[in-house]
């Protein structure tokens, strides 16, 4: 019995003495108004990125404090990639012409700034006038280790791509490249330098002249099922610098196979729609070095709105796997 009331008297204590370090992290009334209410930057120094938020109670405050964190790195996702994606059209012919890219290493990076935002603390919280306002606190330490793990493995990757002296992929070394930019902004935003020395944009871009310097010839032999499907693999090869022939000598030929039916479905006001792409990759002495295959059922409200959704998912899918053929 006696060890029991002992206990409970360690835990008070030791409950009196958290409620005590808690306490300092409350204030009210303007008289006790903290620095951080005014100035954040000027509390938070070099050790934490910090941001306020009020609201008409502790749990709005939070929230809106966590909102306007989060918003100093979400805003800038988005203007960088913006800024990086126009940068890689422009100067390296249009590598990165699909907004399915963009899109992709825009949610790539979001995600890595809502693990970043896991760490954010919010215990500081004070009262006045009947506005509440809380300060969000990310330790800038914990976030910068996060992001350079994330840009060292970017880095391995895109150094194995430009390494692999294949054309086919220096649109994906240019992608993560993109996606490292964005990272790297965020510890302009931490305060810390960016330490990546790997390859750079110039690197990949200049790989890419000496390969255009010596172009790979490459003829398509396609049934005119769908002339849609062979028009977009000549546009995507095009695009990554490979030229198309008709006939005559290539470096390579792709026999492109089509087809596409419409199917029963039982479903008043929508339609059924299949489509099945078969492409054989052969070197000069004909052997079958590489294959892709694409089938693809959809339903819609119509034919039209079907085929348009599925030619589309082909170009990504394409544009995705087409190292599969082995153009190089």
């Amino acid at each position: 019995m006696i060890r029991w009331n002992l206990l409970l008297i360690a835990l008070f204590i030791v409950g009196c003495s958290s409620a005590s370090k808690r306490l300092p992290e409350q204030t009210s009334g303007r008289e006790h108004r903290p620095l951080w209410v005014n100035d954040p930057l000027e509390f938070c120094k070099d050790e934490f990125l910090c941001a306020v938020g009020e609201g008409s109670s502790f749990y709005l405050a939070e929230s809106e404090a966590r909102k306007n964190l989060a918003k100093i790195f979400k805003v800038q996702v988005t203007g960088t990639t913006e800024v990086e994606e126009q940068s890689s059209s422009l100067s390296s012919a249009e590598m990165m012409e699909s907004s399915g890219v963009t899109q992709d290493i825009y949610s790539s990076n979001i995600e890595t700034v809502d693990e970043v935002l896991e760490g954010v603390v919010t215990s500081k919280k004070h009262e006045e006038d009947g506005s509440v306002f809380s300060l969000a606190q990310l330790d800038k330490r914990v976030a910068g280790k996060i992001l350079k793990a994330k840009i060292s493995d970017l880095d391995a990757q895109i150094e194995q791509a430009y390494d692999s002296n294949r054309r086919s992929l220096l649109p994906k070394a240019l992608e993560l490249y993109t996606e490292k930019a964005g990272l790297a902004t965020y510890l302009t935003i931490l305060g810390m330098p960016n330490f990546s020395r790997g390859v750079s944009k110039e690197d990949i871009l200049k790989k890419k002249a000496e390969f255009d310097a010596n172009p790979i010839f490459v003829l398509i032999e396609a049934d005119k099922t769908n002339e849609y499907i062979e028009q977009t693999v000549a546009g995507e090869l095009s695009t990554l610098g490979y030229k198309i022939v008709k006939k005559g000598k290539a470096n390579f030929k792709l026999d492109l196979k089509s087809n596409s039916r419409r199917e029963y479905l039982n479903v008043k006001g929508f339609e059924r729609y299949n489509m099945y792409v078969k492409l054989v990759s052969f070197d000069q002495s004909g052997q079958v070095i590489g294959n892709l295959t694409f089938d693809q059922t959809q339903n819609g409200r119509s034919l039209a709105q079907i085929k348009s959704m599925i030619l589309s998912n082909f170009r990504q899918y394409f544009t995705e796997n087409f190292q599969a053929l082995e153009l190089d």
